[in-house]
């Protein structure tokens, strides 16, 4: 017999669905069996012939039972789904860190309330007045986008190049994602040392020998890539992260002259906070200088609009974007056609070069506040790299390595950064007593109080 338990809210053919699939899955309704017909379920269980068959034509689209012409219902053999018992993963243990801190000096957090907000939400509410932001767009991006990008990179990077030679993508990481899958793995991925690690690894994990590959003053040294072919550098040459550091011309030229010395290289400029530069104007791209078509130009709105919106930009020499454009692979544009409507008319109604310009002046004055502030050390903190981005390296001089110096900050209500994690190995001895402080989402009163615990931290031990 067949039974319905009426719950109040499952219709009828519903619960009658469920008895007959938990009666099919346990064994109990046996494979090869009949079901009654339809008149006959109907008066077992006092439902309408129409509730019948919705059940029964359930079960017959989710495959528990067959049906046949004048042959009624069958059952057909559904196995037992198999249950294994998972090992649970053991997790490195993690030392306790407060949950909450006072001042948390994040290179990442950028100056949010410096954000013309409610500019960005009339535009959002401009682009969803319009169906167009429904459609889907080219596999390269929005072609108004990659317009408005060409045009500011010519004007402010002098980076000029095709809107067809442009890329959308959510980020760095996805455009780097993109050129991997692109090119065969026989290509090495040389990277600078320290980086950006999550590079080198979605390089190595999608099967493309990896090289780390020393900085010193001037930037990326040379010498360890010798004569290596196949092969892409990545290097960040206009602020090198988590260093800071500026790569002068004669480098420049020097990593330019490498990679036409074989036809089998690239350089990739990761072109991050060009924007941001304090002191002089903005050095020009690797891009700029190139006279062979080997340098792939990535971009970012992450420190300039929010990091929040994961836009990003690739410039990809004729070469590869032939390459790019005849792959058979889903190297498509993963950006919102909505997001990248805004950001077009952000672009070219001005918004955004307003917006970059007040955040330039404002960062400058972060920056020099902050500098002040340490002066309370002393000699004892010297920082480096700070003549552009939104955070500062700073070394200090106290004798405490790297872990000693966040623990010490972190029990003063204090969040500073390692830059340990950057580096592919165990980092050189050179850079000990090294952390980042970022100053970007920081108000000064939040900047003097950090100051402030961390000389209890670092200078009255």
């Amino acid at each position: 017999m067949y039974y319905l338990t009426d719950d109040g809210k499952t219709t009828l053919y519903r619960q009658l669905y469920n008895v007959l699939r938990e009666k099919i899955i346990s064994g109990e309704q046996k494979a090869g069996t009949k079901l009654p017909s339809k008149r006959a379920m109907a008066a077992q269980t006092g439902v309408s012939v129409n509730t019948v068959d919705s059940a029964y034509a359930q079960l017959v689209s989710e495959g528990y039972v067959s049906v046949k012409p004048k042959s009624g219902y069958t059952v057909c053999r559904i196995d037992p789904v198999q249950s294994v018992r998972l090992t649970k993963a053991v997790l490195p243990e993690k030392k306790p860190e407060p949950t909450c801190y006072a001042v948390d000096f994040d290179p990442s957090r950028p100056a949010v309330d410096r954000f013309p907000q409610s500019v960005w939400q009339r535009l959002s509410s401009q682009v969803c007045a319009s169906a167009d932001w429904l459609l889907s767009g080219p596999r390269q991006g929005d072609l108004a986008l990659r317009q408005a990008v060409a045009a500011y990179l010519a004007s402010s990077r002098d980076v000029h190049t095709r809107p067809e030679n442009i890329i959308i993508g959510s980020g760095t990481q996805s455009l780097l994602t993109m050129l991997a899958l692109l090119l065969e793995n026989r290509y090495t991925f040389a990277f600078e040392d320290p980086v950006y690690h999550r590079c080198a690894e979605l390089f190595a994990r999608i099967g493309h020998p990896t090289l780390s590959v020393a900085v010193d003053k001037q930037g990326v040294c040379l010498d360890p890539i010798g004569d290596l072919s196949p092969a892409l550098l990545y290097t960040t040459p206009s602020h090198q992260f988590p260093l800071g550091i500026c790569m002068p011309m004669q480098r420049r030229v020097k990593l330019l002259n490498w990679c036409a010395a074989a036809d089998d290289r690239y350089l990739i400029e990761d072109d991050y906070d060009s924007e941001l530069r304090y002191d002089a104007r903005p050095v020009p791209s690797l891009f700029s200088a190139d006279r062979n078509d080997r340098v792939i130009y990535l971009g970012t709105f992450s420190s300039t609009v929010s990091p929040a919106l994961r836009v990003g930009y690739m410039v990809l020499p004729e070469r590869l974007r032939s390459l790019y454009m005849e792959s058979p692979l889903p190297l498509s544009c993963n950006v919102p056609v909505s997001e990248q409507m805004v950001l077009t008319r952000f672009l070219i109604e001005g918004y955004f070069e307003k917006h970059l310009n007040r955040l330039r002046t404002y960062y400058r004055k972060q920056r020099g506040f902050l500098l002040e502030e340490l002066q309370c050390f002393g000699g004892m903190v010297e920082p480096i790299g700070e003549a552009a981005g939104s955070h500062l390296t700073v070394k200090v001089k106290n004798g405490m390595k790297e872990t000693a110096l966040l623990q010490s900050a972190a029990a003063e209500g204090v969040r500073v950064y390692p830059i340990s994690p950057y580096f592919s190995g165990q980092m050189p001895q050179k850079y000990a007593g090294k952390v980042l402080l970022g100053f970007g989402g920081l108000s000064r009163e939040e900047i003097r109080d950090g100051v402030a615990r961390l000389y209890r931290a670092w200078a009255k031990r």
